[in-house]
């Protein structure tokens, strides 16, 4: 097997790097540096073979990664977002400049950095959908973000067990003052209490359930009763700014804190949907196949699909189609709630019996169950694990 490089993409890995004065660093990729000060350093090295992504150089340095036959992208200037960025996004950096006492809640929504990225992708005033035009520099740009993305979710996901990440599948209108989302929430404060880290689409509806359960999980139980309540006075994404404030109020009252961790993986290709703010990591993608490939393949520890429309269904088959061809090495429970909405003759998406017979044949029926019980999702998940 061919070594994997070295990347360095802080300044404290790039200063551990140089400490000794190597004279050969051949293979390093340095990505999202400012390599200025380092310059005479990185000068006295041979660089053959190292990869500089975005990072500011000075025409010293830049004639010597000439010379050395390096491949270099310049940082992208004049855009939203950083092409080469070196981690997740946080909370803080998509609404930066959210207010969330503002007389005009979406306004202030508006002038946030997400709101930015994302009319720069669509035109968030035009109802027909339609991505703006752009030409391959754009199109470029987005593609190595996205990338970074990728990147910083695996170097994120190397934190955590193997096989700790449960995902949750749902719809994203399910509203705040619905049982269903309290459900989901509750159920994911138990995961995240169990070591798991749960995963979502990033999204509202139950992904945004999936993030609180887990966002509130270091706090008493009554804690997250008193979320719900304060939470139901804009019940869905709809409720525009009011949505985005009342989550900031909560967050206000109850700071992130160690044991709340949770992933979100949301898209702009859905940006009129916004990013929910209990995520504490954020993997936000321009390409929405990447986005969805992409959670469905780190859940190793499992998937939950509870109820949701199109999107959940195309998920329920991506999934078994990951299980049926071992597409990732490995096989992970499939978990269906309630009964009721995937089974049986009144079911409203009756995949429960395909799912069956995927399964058989494709050798992962031990991964498959289906319950009304919350306490049953858990051991579903566990189980599967340990016999998988």
């Amino acid at each position: 097997m061919e070594e994997v490089g070295l990347e360095i993409d802080t300044p404290a890995a790039l200063e551990s790097l140089l400490a000794g004065q190597p004279t050969s660093l051949s293979g390093v990729v340095f990505q999202g540096l400012n390599l200025e000060p380092y310059s005479r350093s990185l000068r006295a090295a041979s660089l053959r073979g190292c990869v500089f992504l975005g990072c500011r150089v000075d025409t010293e340095l830049a004639g010597h990664l000439t010379r050395e036959g390096c491949l270099y992208y310049p940082p992208v200037v004049n855009k939203p977002y950083n092409p080469f960025r070196t981690g997740l996004y946080t909370v803080e950096e998509l609404y930066d400049t959210f207010d969330w006492e503002a007389t005009d809640l979406n306004a202030s929504y508006r002038s946030t950095t997400d709101f930015k990225i994302y009319s720069s992708y669509r035109d968030p005033d035009d109802h027909s959908g339609r991505l703006r035009q752009v030409l391959v520099d754009e199109t470029l740009a987005r593609r190595i973000h996205d990338n970074s993305i990728s990147d910083a979710l695996d170097e994120f996901l190397g934190n955590f067990a193997h096989r700790s990440v449960v995902a949750v599948m749902g719809g994203h209108a399910v509203g705040r003052d619905q049982p269903l989302f309290g459900e989901i929430a509750r159920l994911t404060r138990s995961l995240r209490r169990s070591g798991y880290l749960p995963a979502s689409g990033g999204g509202p509806g139950l992904m945004e359930a999936t993030n609180l359960g887990a966002y509130l999980a270091p706090y008493p139980d009554e804690t997250l009763e008193e979320v719900l309540h304060m939470l139901a006075a804009a019940p869905t994404f709809h409720s525009g700014g009011t949505w985005l404030a009342q989550a900031c109020r909560v967050r206000q009252l109850y700071p992130l804190k160690a044991g709340g961790e949770s992933l979100g993986i949301p898209t702009w290709f859905y940006g009129h949907e916004p990013a929910n703010p209990f995520a504490s990591h954020i993997a936000k993608y321009f390409e929405n196949s990447w986005r969805e490939e992409g959670l469905l393949a780190l859940a190793q520890g499992g998937i939950l699909f509870a109820p949701g429309g199109a999107g959940t269904v195309q998920e329920i088959f991506q999934d078994a189609c990951q299980n049926y061809y071992t597409t990732y090495s490995i096989k992970s429970p499939m978990v269906f709630y309630p009964k009721a909405y995937w089974d049986g003759p009144e079911a409203v998406f009756p995949v429960y019996p395909v799912m069956q017979k995927l399964a058989q044949k494709g050798g992962f029926t031990h991964l498959l169950s289906i319950t009304d019980d919350l306490q049953e999702i858990e051991k579903a998940i566990s189980g599967g694990l340990s016999n998988s």
